[in-house]
């Protein structure tokens, strides 16, 4: 049970790493105001980077979104916090692999309190890294995704964001965290019975033996 735990921090490496790595935290449609019925925009975006693709009725045209470049939707706040904290819940992440693969090839039957240490710092993180974007999400970027010289040529995004899947990756990886936990004490548990039978299962027999 403790060595099915070790798939399971992969899992969540996996989940954790592809959020950072995508583009879809928030999934935006937008129009101009000035022109609704011709007009049409698209804008997905990550913690770092994104795109946005604005057609003002004669064609498509291409913006990158960057931290970097300044051209970010988020706050610094908002990615800043939910970075660092998925980024911690990567480092536990890392830490419960090694635990759980280290505690299979024991030969003795190890603490699972280490494990369940990295596993709820997993889940806590990345809760946490939720909670920030959600605060954002609901606060600011529901409402706009644009930029002020978007917002000056009548462009409006309001009330046309999602959540988008990298957003919900985070979501899945805090789900097999917790999943692990309950494996990890379903072992212990298990591991307790087996050591209460066992020195009774012994005594019987050495009492049949000496009866013998």
């Amino acid at each position: 049970m403790i060595f099915a735990t070790f798939f399971g921090s992969c899992l969540c490496i996996a989940l954790i790493v592809a959020s950072l790595g995508t583009t879809h935290w928030v999934d935006a449609r937008a129009r101009r105001l000035s022109n609704p019925l011709e007009s049409e925009g698209r804008i997905s975006f990550g913690l770092f980077e994104g795109h946005k693709e604005l057609n003002y009725a004669y064609g498509w045209r291409l913006h990158d979104l960057s931290i970097k470049a300044g051209t970010h939707p988020a706050r610094r706040w908002a990615w800043c916090g939910t970075a660092a904290q998925l980024a911690v819940a990567l480092a536990a992440s890392a830490g419960a692999c090694i635990l759980a693969a280290l505690g299979s090839a024991a030969k003795t039957r190890c603490s699972p309190r280490p494990l369940l240490i990295c596993n709820g710092a997993v889940v806590l993180f990345t809760l946490g890294a939720m909670a920030v974007w959600l605060t954002e999400f609901f606060l600011r970027l529901q409402h706009n995704v644009m930029s002020d010289e978007d917002l000056a040529n009548t462009w409006t995004s309001d009330m046309t964001a999602d959540l988008g899947l990298s957003f919900w990756l985070v979501v899945a990886s805090s789900i097999a965290a917790f999943v692990n936990n309950v494996c990890i004490l379903i072992a212990a548990t298990d591991g307790r019975d087996a050591d209460t039978i066992a020195p009774a299962l012994e005594e019987k027999v050495n009492g049949a033996i000496m009866l013998y």
